[in-house]
């Protein structure tokens, strides 16, 4: 596939509830035959934290279950375990003992149940996924990871990364989510603290790994950039918004 047609890709910010992390769920189990997919669900729902306004089935979770949606409808070569990587983006802010438990419960049947954890936990513990495309903040370790293609686990840490090269309003409106998760910190503390987080992310020298999401480099460093001088400007001016 061209570059060009994959640059033309838009996604949604978020879906109301987050629609799109429960339909790759309910699509995942199914693919897999899973057992009380229904309850797993309400378990994953329960377990969000309820001051999370970015890192949620409804807004996180739902733009990367759309990203990757919108990915394979280009024509993208899939992973090699399709299934068991859906049910890795929609566990990826799941706590991860409640994730091992809820794997255990739902592949106990399946013939390759040891093989598809193992992969799901590799994608979720892999290095080069422990950050947040929004706020850097380390994800945390479930089990150790079994083996996962390099090209799978390099397009789950692209997919996490993929609000970073949103469109300016998409983009925005995700900055603003992400503050108001933080709204316990003085404007100054959070402006400090997300400065130095995308200063991290603008020094890393190639943000994306893999030909799919090579195209989005450029409007990525764009919007962390206008997001610097943004901050920069409450900083100097003491604005609050």
């Amino acid at each position: 596939m061209g570059v060009l047609s994959m640059c033309s890709m838009s996604v949604p910010l978020g879906e109301r509830e987050g629609c799109a992390a429960a339909r790759m769920w309910r699509v995942a189990c199914g693919t897999l035959v899973a057992p009380g997919a229904d309850d797993a669900w309400k378990q994953i729902v329960d377990s969000s934290p309820p001051d999370a306004m970015w890192h949620s089935l409804r807004n996180c979770v739902a733009y990367q279950a759309g990203v990757w949606a919108n990915l394979l409808s280009k024509g993208i070569d899939d992973v090699i375990q399709p299934a068991a990587f859906k049910l890795a983006i929609v566990l990826r802010h799941t706590p991860s003992e409640l994730v091992v438990r809820l794997l255990t419960d739902l592949l106990r049947l399946h013939p390759q149940s040891q093989d598809l954890t193992s992969y799901v936990l590799a994608l979720l513990t892999d290095d080069e996924a422990q950050f947040c495309g929004s706020c850097g903040r380390e994800a945390e370790p479930s089990a150790p990871a079994g083996p996962a293609p390099l090209r799978d686990l390099q397009l789950f840490g692209d997919c996490e990364l993929a609000v970073l090269a949103a469109s300016k309003e998409e983009y925005d409106a995700h900055a603003k989510l992400v503050r108001a998760e933080y709204s316990k910190l003085t404007q100054e503390n959070y402006v400090e603290l997300r400065i130095k987080v995308l200063n991290q992310f603008s020094q890393i020298p190639k943000l994306y790994h893999t030909p799919e999401f090579e195209c989005f480099e450029s409007a990525a460093r764009e919007n962390i950039e206008r997001e610097i001088c943004t901050l920069r400007e409450h900083l100097l001016t003491g604005r609050n918004e």
